[in-house]
């Protein structure tokens, strides 16, 4: 075999359908000219998701399944957000059977029963007291400030400005914060021994308990909604959250106001 077809074959192999010139042995404008790649969307090498449900990067886009290209157009910021899988509070999963609630109803009114009838019976120091009006404050700031985020973020979604997606995700970020406020300002407040013979100290006792209860009930709800997703939300289910939400925020204005009024008077 001569050098000239050695180095044809050598120089046209790489560019199909073509050939080396075999009088000078280089490859011609039409050898040099790449091959047409086709328009198509392609599946992007950046935001191949890493189970198992990745894609050759060559594989043609409208032949990958909806529900693995909706994956990777939210995982890069170009779909929609997507609602927290149904069942989750707070970051963690926890059974939301009736039975379940039940017991947290139950044991949460045992537990402020036993609040309210230690408070009179505490005395603190004045250092101390000061520590415990310090605590009940920061504690109104985190719990109250968690709700009112929450209520905003709702609002905005009622307003069509936010994804209900949104919202449920706002909501499980701050069921810590917003649980922490609740207890220790029920912890704090006992230590600051309020007079439980008042009747506007019991109307503040009392919406404590109810939004506590409340908020046990709103995760039944966040469930509900949940499971609805990114779609339109039946009445069945937005009047039961709705209702939830104003009772949360009647509760925790009334619990502040008569605080205030107290620590005024």
């Amino acid at each position: 075999m001569s050098d000239l077809q050695t180095t044809g074959r050598h120089f046209g192999a790489p560019y199909p359908g073509g050939s080396a010139d075999p009088a000078s042995g280089r490859r011609t404008p039409a050898d040099r000219a790449p091959a047409k790649v086709p328009t198509e969307r392609y599946w992007p090498a950046a935001s191949a998701p890493s189970d198992r449900t990745a894609v050759p990067v060559n594989r043609p886009w409208s032949s990958i399944p909806a529900s693995v290209r909706d994956r990777s157009a939210t995982s890069t910021g170009g779909g929609p957000s997507t609602a927290p899988a149904a069942g989750w509070r707070g970051g963690h999963r926890r059974p939301a059977g009736r039975n379940v609630l039940a017991g947290a109803v139950l044991a949460m009114s045992v537990g402020w029963v036993a609040v309210v009838l230690a408070a009179p019976h505490l005395t603190l120091s004045p250092g101390w007291r000061m520590v415990a009006l310090f605590c009940h404050l920061t504690c109104l700031v985190v719990g109250f400030g968690a709700v009112l985020t929450v209520d905003w973020f709702s609002l905005r979604w009622l307003l069509r400005q936010e994804r209900i997606g949104t919202v449920l995700t706002t909501a499980r970020g701050t069921h810590l914060l917003i649980w922490l406020g609740l207890v220790g300002l029920v912890v704090s407040g006992a230590a600051l021994r309020p007079d439980t013979s008042s009747a506007l100290v019991q109307i503040k006792l009392v919406a404590v308990l109810v939004v506590g209860i409340n908020g046990l009930f709103l995760g039944r709800v966040s469930d509900r909604l949940t499971a609805v997703g990114d779609g339109p939300v039946p009445w069945s289910r937005l009047l039961p959250a709705a209702g939830a939400a104003t009772v949360s925020q009647l509760g925790w204005w009334t619990a502040t106001l008569i605080g205030f009024w107290n620590a005024q008077h």
